[in-house]
């Protein structure tokens, strides 16, 4: 599968219900089905639309997109090479980035260079994992044939911890992407330089346990996020490694935003998303203003959603958030150039919200 699959209903939820989960949007004994659709872009910027529509006659309002409005559909397109796509400047668009504070700056720079205006509001911060103390003791307790990192928060704390075992010599990293991994080179060139690390293919954790040269018998460490996915230990041990998981940090929602920068995060364009954490900090902090802002007056729109990987589109999908796009190979320029696809959406093809009869 290209795209995640969503579960799509229709709703008659109480006002409670429909703050909880943002999209159950109007309150009505009459709720229309609602379209929910996913936008996955490939690295030859082809573009695969999914579209979702939930059982029942749908709404004459709905039949103005673009694209086929059926139960699974996909369609393919290409997106535009001329030399406007690529000049074009974004002046009066706005976009919010949400990634853990100092973390937002390589998207926002890109972003920035297009004319778009970048409002960045952290939603989610690390912790420490309780597992982050034994690191150091584990990292020197075996010959490891592997180190797995999946984040740059993974990345960052596994630094950490190699400094406190006195930088044992010997120590080979996998990583899940290039992003990940400069942080390391970054740390320590001589050490961790990208050409001394395996990356795989597409940076994903289900690439990465097919890709990895390993046997039976091979010891993996895997520190990791308390939130991660099991994925990695699971797809390793089954071709036959052993891998101890450390939960070094974790990644908790913000515990206060300021109100007016909610409101102005969800009257933006674009909202994008660096993890499923980020997702649900989304959902359950600004929820409230969103299902205000979208219910206020007919054809208000809320934001499109840009994801870093699909790993987010599918915690997407799980709190039904419309209009979202994920770049097939996950990364810093796939995101970015996601970013300004969904930018370009017609407001003819956006999701408009259930109608009323």
């Amino acid at each position: 599968r290209l795209c995640p699959v969503a579960r799509v209903s229709r709703f008659t939820a109480s006002k409670r219900q429909a703050r909880t989960r943002v999209l159950r949007s109007i309150v009505s004994s009459h709720a229309s089905p609602y379209i929910m659709s996913f936008v996955v872009v490939s690295s030859s910027s082809r573009v695969a639309r999914f579209t979702l529509v939930s059982a029942g006659t749908q709404h004459q309002s709905h039949r103005r997109a673009t694209h086929a409005r059926v139960s699974h559909h996909c369609v393919r397109t290409h997106a535009s090479t001329s030399d406007d796509s690529v000049t074009r400047v974004y002046t009066d668009k706005k976009v919010v980035v949400t990634r853990e504070l100092g973390k937002n700056g390589a998207l926002m720079n890109v972003l920035k260079s297009r004319g778009v205006t970048c409002l960045e509001m952290p939603l989610i911060e690390a912790v420490d994992g309780e597992d982050l103390e034994s690191l150091p003791e584990v990292l020197l307790g075996e010959k490891w044939d592997w180190v797995c990192v999946t984040s740059p928060e993974a990345a960052k704390v596994f630094i950490e911890g190699y400094e406190k075992a006195g930088k044992p010599s010997g120590v080979r990293c996998a990583t899940v992407g290039v992003a990940t991994g400069k942080v390391l080179a970054t740390a320590y060139p001589d050490v961790f330089a990208l050409d001394k690390q395996f990356i795989p293919s597409k940076a994903t954790a289900v690439t990465l346990v097919k890709e990895l040269p390993c046997d039976q018998g091979s010891l993996v460490l895997y520190p990791a996020s308390k939130k991660a996915a099991t994925t990695l230990e699971e797809g390793l041990e089954s071709r036959g490694a052993t891998v101890v998981r450390l939960n070094t940090y974790s990644t908790e929602p913000v515990e206060n935003l300021d109100p007016k920068i909610v409101q102005e995060a969800v009257r933006a364009d674009v909202v994008t998303f660096g993890s499923p954490s980020a997702v649900r900090a989304w959902v359950d902090l600004c929820g409230g203003a969103l299902y205000e802002h979208i219910t206020s007056a007919e054809g208000v729109f809320q934001p499109a959603y840009v994801c870093i990987g699909e790993t987010s589109a599918e915690a997407c999908a799980n709190c039904e958030l419309p209009d979202v796009f994920y770049p097939e190979n996950p990364g810093m320029d796939g995101w970015a150039e996601t970013v300004f696809l969904a930018l370009d959406l017609p407001t003819t093809d956006r999701w408009g919200g259930l109608s009323r009869e």
